[in-house]
């Protein structure tokens, strides 16, 4: 992991003390635009370095996807030709209100069903609004997902403690959207404090873009820079940026912001992508830096459990031996 941060943003160690303190899947996602720019960025912070994209490919009533996520093959975020992209961040589980009108879904509502079905953010909304809820994912919602088109539009789509539907919208025209681990909708639903480091650091440095001329994927790269995790338990382990406007995506492996790998998005789904581990597609040199940063943390919980071990020996060494003494006085 890159431990440089952005002099705006938070700082290595403040990172690693949120990875320590293990938030699930404590992704930071935004969407942003400026002029005629628009783009998505997101961490996907997580414990499984199985890491996957793949392309779910169109049909005669379906768009395809170009997805991104973890051995299971199950879409944690993802772009469609059309230009919509997703991703999602944990949230404590909200029990979701039956809607008695509601389609009963075929599968994952945003996931699978949005990104497939639309276009825009404006047609995903409605789209949402047609199905139970209650029927997917378990009828518990864990988390909240963050949603843009080429269009600039942008939502979080979440539940309230009711567990009734909740869309948080991005203003209109430039301006941005951001989410972390707590509910856009309703914040007690949260994991960790509210608001947290990383969004105060995101939307900071995206409230210092004052022309489109700023909206570069260098820039775009230092916020998921400074917003990324490391430690022990908890690592950034991929991330995105999209330019919706254009059709690009540009990933990173492993919190390395320097060597992106680059898809043309509709060509890329045109041709198809059978399931590739992500490490696959970058340097060698690359692959092998996170493979050494990865054994590097696992070697410091074996140091820490070690001497949590030596020590609660040494308490009862230290106990037993007292005790034989006293026994021995009394004896």
């Amino acid at each position: 992991m890159l431990i440089l941060c952005d002099p705006q943003g938070c700082s290595a160690s403040e990172n690693r003390e949120t990875s320590d303190r293990f938030i699930p899947g404590s992704c930071t996602i935004f969407a942003v635009s400026f002029g005629g720019s628009v783009f998505f960025g997101n961490n996907e912070d997580w414990i499984n370095p199985l890491t996957y994209c793949w392309v779910e490919p169109p049909g005669t009533d379906k768009y395809g996807v170009l997805c991104f996520g973890f051995d299971n093959l199950y879409p944690q975020g993802g772009i469609n030709e059309k230009g919509l992209a997703f991703d999602a961040n944990a949230l404590p589980v909200i029990t979701m209100k039956k809607n008695q009108d509601g389609i009963k879904p075929y599968h994952a509502i945003v996931n699978t069903i949005l990104m497939q079905k639309c276009a825009t953010v404006s047609e995903a909304i409605e789209t949402a609004k047609r199905y139970d809820w209650s029927q997917c994912y378990g009828g518990k919602l864990d988390g909240q997902f963050l949603l843009a088109d080429a269009l600039g539009d942008a939502v979080v789509i979440s539940a309230d403690t009711s567990g009734e539907l909740v869309f948080t919208r991005k203003v209109e025209g430039n301006g941005y959207l951001v989410s972390t681990n707590f509910n856009r909708a309703c914040p007690e639903n949260r994991y960790g404090r509210y608001p947290c480091n990383r969004y105060d650091t995101t939307v900071k440095m995206l409230k210092a873009i004052d022309s489109d001329r700023d909206l570069t994927l260098d820039y775009l790269a230092s916020i998921l820079n400074a917003v990324h995790v490391e430690g022990r338990k908890l690592n950034t382990l991929y991330s995105n940026i999209f330019d919706l406007k254009n059709g690009v995506a540009y990933l990173y492996f492993w919190h390395q912001f320097d060597s992106p790998v680059t898809f043309d998005v509709p060509e890329t789904i045109a041709r198809g992508l059978e399931p590739t581990q992500i490490k696959t597609l970058f340097p060698a040199g690359i692959v092998d830096q996170a493979a050494a940063e990865f054994r590097s943390y696992k070697r410091k919980r074996i140091f820490i459990l070690a001497g949590w071990v030596v020590l609660l020996i040494s308490i009862a060494a230290f106990i037993i031996v007292r005790k034989l003494r006293r026994d021995h006085k009394t004896g």
